[in-house]
């Protein structure tokens, strides 16, 4: 017998799946990055910037910081910046089931969906390393996690219920949805930044591909901070994964991904990332 879920995160689940309508702002924009938590927003995110910035032949970004990467690929709400630019946005939605329905999709005009993610054991020790100045909790007890969805930013609640909904979407609109892994990206930025071109139909140049390449190195990314962005975005998680999954932090792990998750977005979750 499945271990039951509890009470709130099934709430949370019911309220996400059919309160959030944020997707039909979606229908105005050419594309939608939609990112899971600590995957390399800022990295791919900037790249895009810099390559879209170099191929229409305007001002690159003058920082990685969300702010400063906004009138390139900018929240839902934002208003246009460069006229010239395809209208891109980016967000870490949980969709309604409107985003799963043929008759709604087409309703709402909705673009292609590029997802951004990341193995979820590297999203938690990264998220941990990270916010710990301001969660305040030890590993075991983060890695328990807030079923109701209030305590942290990200746990494994939260990327249960985001990995359940895009894969519910990916599995019946496959091809109007690009997977890019971090890990992949890690191994070979410029086929992701190419695959990511072609399926927004951006026009990406090859010489602009170089210049953001050459942008999206951490040395070239340490000399563009931004000083008024949050704190800690280059942290370098110093624990390795070996040492934080194992005995019953991976017990913990273990259970609640088996418990809560549906889809792995080829992933193999009991393992860690390559």
């Amino acid at each position: 017998m499945s271990k039951p879920l509890p009470s709130e995160y099934r709430a949370k689940v019911l309220n996400e799946s059919w309160t959030n309508f944020s997707i039909l702002r979606h229908g105005r924009f050419d594309g939608m990055l939609v990112t899971s938590k600590n995957s390399g927003t800022h990295w791919l995110k900037y790249m895009l910037a810099v390559a879209l910035a170099e191929t229409h032949g305007i001002p690159h970004p003058a920082y990685f910081s969300e702010n400063a990467v906004r009138p390139y690929i900018g929240w839902p709400k934002d208003d246009v910046t460069f006229p010239e630019l395809p209208r891109l946005a980016f967000s870490h939605t949980i969709p309604h089931h409107l985003a799963e329905w043929g008759w709604a999709r087409s309703l709402a005009g909705l673009p292609p969906y590029v997802l951004a993610v990341r193995h979820p054991m590297s999203i938690l020790a990264s998220h941990h390393a990270k916010w710990e100045y301001d969660i305040k909790v030890d590993w075991l007890t983060y890695l328990k996690g807030d079923p109701g969805g209030s305590k942290y930013r990200c746990d494994l609640y939260w990327l249960a219920r985001f990995w359940n909904r895009w894969g519910d979407v990916r599995a019946r609109h496959g091809e109007s949805l690009l997977l890019v892994q971090y890990e992949r990206t890690q191994k070979d930025p410029r086929a992701v930044l190419q695959a990511v071109s072609d399926h927004w139909a951006l026009g990406l140049t090859p010489a602009a591909l170089d210049v953001a390449l050459a942008a999206g190195t951490k040395e070239a990314m340490a000399l563009k901070v931004d000083p008024d962005a949050e704190p800690n975005v280059l942290q370098n998680r110093k624990t390795p994964l070996s040492d934080l999954f194992t005995g019953e932090a991976m017990d913990i792990y273990a259970d609640h991904v088996r418990t809560l998750f549906r889809h792995d977005l080829d992933y193999d979750l009991f393992s860690l990332p390559a």
